[in-house]
């Protein structure tokens, strides 16, 4: 099994947006190429990001660029796991296991109760962490990493 990547794609093209310049041009395709996933994923996402207040488009004569609709430290990680995750489940139970089993009838009300208390904690965690916090932690790696390139 696979864990989702929807959060990492998420913040990643919140970063991406953040990074751009005015009157830069801003599209799917090219988020997609950043994040290495296909354009529609990125629509997808931006998307999800739209309708949860997080970003917005100018309308100039960029045709409608994205920009983030709220200042970076308005915006908390829970924030954006919410508006990518519908249900807010980070720790989602498998649904599809067998009505014959006894185990597999028992197993997910078992972990409904570890996951809830898991989830809750989780999410009031990263309530406290800011996409600015984010941004500042990437500005920081793009710096020490440039001085590492002069050197």
């Amino acid at each position: 099994m696979k864990p989702s990547l929807k959060l990492t794609n998420a913040v990643h093209i919140l970063v991406y947006i953040a990074n751009t310049k005015p009157g830069e041009r801003v599209v799917s395709k090219d988020i997609a190429q950043s994040v290495n996933t296909n354009p529609s994923r990125v629509r997808a996402l931006m998307s999800d990001l739209f309708s949860a207040g997080l970003i917005e488009r100018e309308e100039d004569e960029n045709f409608g660029r994205p920009k983030l609709a709220k200042k970076p430290e308005d915006i908390s990680m829970a924030d954006i796991l919410e508006a990518i995750n519908e249900d807010a489940k980070v720790f989602p139970l498998d649904t599809k296991v067998s009505d014959d089993c006894e185990v597999a009838k028992k197993i997910n009300p078992t972990l409904s109760f570890y996951y809830d208390q898991m989830e809750e904690h989780l999410l009031s965690l990263i309530k406290d962490m800011r996409f600015s916090d984010i941004l500042d932690r990437f500005y920081a790696d793009e710096n020490a990493l440039s001085a590492l390139k002069e050197a």
